[in-house]
């Protein structure tokens, strides 16, 4: 006769035996070089959203691809015909990376040469030496504008860095002007951009202008955007409208779910700045920051004294998705659809300044941030 002892050791043998033998036996089929592409295939099939725009054809892109990967291909090859089978598209949050490669679609380095150009009228061109100075150093601490070394701006800048390695926040009175100067470098924060904005506008409480500066910020949390736009609200204004957003939900071309709104809402929170603002936008302003950018366009129907300048942004609004393949290849994708306020999609072309206006190399050479200067003499002037 069994005891309870000799039952649980016998199950629990049994367990272990059917364990080994199912891993053993029968692999997880996910493993398997075919298996990682087709999941791969179907998840942008089944969800990514502009295929039509980008000129797509999705089905033959698996009929040419598909019989490169094999029972003996590596993970290394998989994900070299995945980049491959990836050519051509141009959403700027579609990536993908293994071990440490990383692959983007082509828009990343299309937009880093569009930084600088040659000549005001937008032609490129312009030396790599210049587009790298421009990309690795512009706004950066101890370069331009805050150790007055070069681009003499600022009058005691300030410095917001919540996290003590990454620099959130710039501020300060441009020199020789009453024209407040606000940099928001990032909205991948914790920390309360709203309330850096109104530390800022406390600390220069009687200026005749603002440049919002949106050059160079990554984007971050829509959360943190809407509450620091929130500033530029009239008190009384419950919220504007400047966006609209739908999720791909099947294969079909017209397959999405409803529609949404994208919103920012007012408050009562004092104090408001409500003066004459000058955004400032450039191809490396990038998701949060171009919402951000479309928000002010719309709080322009109670403020007619904003003005956004410089060129297109980047192009990467809608939300971002992250996959990881059992093989261990991740990948980044948007499924959904983003429109601004005129219903004009603003995914991978970017949104459109209200003037054009250009960082080039004679400017740099000679320590001239066109841009800046045309923001300045916009508030000067009353050219909006």
């Amino acid at each position: 006769m069994f005891s309870k002892k000799h039952y649980s050791v016998l199950i629990l043998g049994l367990l272990v035996f059917a364990s080994c033998k199912k891993l053993l036996i029968k692999p997880d089929p996910t493993s398997e070089p075919e298996r990682n592409f087709e999941i791969f295939w179907n998840d942008l099939h089944n969800g990514y959203p502009y295929f039509q725009e980008d000129g797509i054809d999705w089905k033959s892109r698996y009929d040419k691809f598909r019989n490169m990967v094999g029972s003996t291909t590596t993970t290394d090859q998989l994900y070299s015909v995945i980049t491959q089978m990836l050519s051509g598209f141009s959403d700027g949050h579609l990536s993908v990376s293994y071990k440490k490669n990383y692959f983007s679609n082509e828009k990343g380095t299309a937009n880093v040469f569009q930084l600088v150009r040659t000549e005001k009228s937008g032609n490129n061109g312009a030396s790599s030496e210049s587009i790298r100075f421009y990309y690795e150093n512009y706004l950066a601490i101890n370069k331009l504008y805050i150790d007055n070394s070069t681009y003499k701006v600022l009058t005691a800048p300030n410095v917001v860095n919540p996290t003590q390695t990454d620099t959130i926040f710039i501020y300060g009175k441009i020199a020789g002007n009453d024209i407040l100067y606000v940099n928001i470098l990032s909205f991948l924060t914790s920390a309360s951009v709203e309330n850096m904005i109104r530390t800022a506008i406390t600390t220069y409480p009687s200026v005749k202008g603002m440049i919002l500066d949106l050059r160079m910020n990554e984007g971050g949390n829509l959360g943190v955007m809407w509450n620091a736009m929130s500033v530029f609200l009239p008190l009384g204004v419950g919220e504007i409208t400047y966006g609209y957003n739908r999720e791909k939900v099947g294969p079909l071309p017209e397959n999405f779910g409803p529609e949404l709104r994208f919103a920012v809402g007012g408050n009562n929170r004092l104090p408001k700045f409500l003066g004459s603002i000058v955004v400032l936008t450039n191809r490396f302003t990038i998701s949060a920051a171009e919402h951000a950018t479309m928000a002010m366009r719309q709080i322009k129907a109670f403020n007619k004294q904003i003005k956004i300048v410089g060129d297109y942004t980047f192009g990467a609004t809608s939300f971002i998705v992250q996959r990881t393949l059992p093989c261990g290849i991740e990948y980044t994708l948007v499924n959904n659809k983003t429109w601004d306020i005129n219903r004009n999609i603003v995914e991978r072309t970017g949104i459109k300044p209200d003037e054009f206006v250009y960082m080039t190399e004679t400017g740099l050479q000679k320590s001239t941030d066109e841009q800046m200067e045309r923001a300045i003499e916009i508030i000067d002037k009353n050219q909006f």
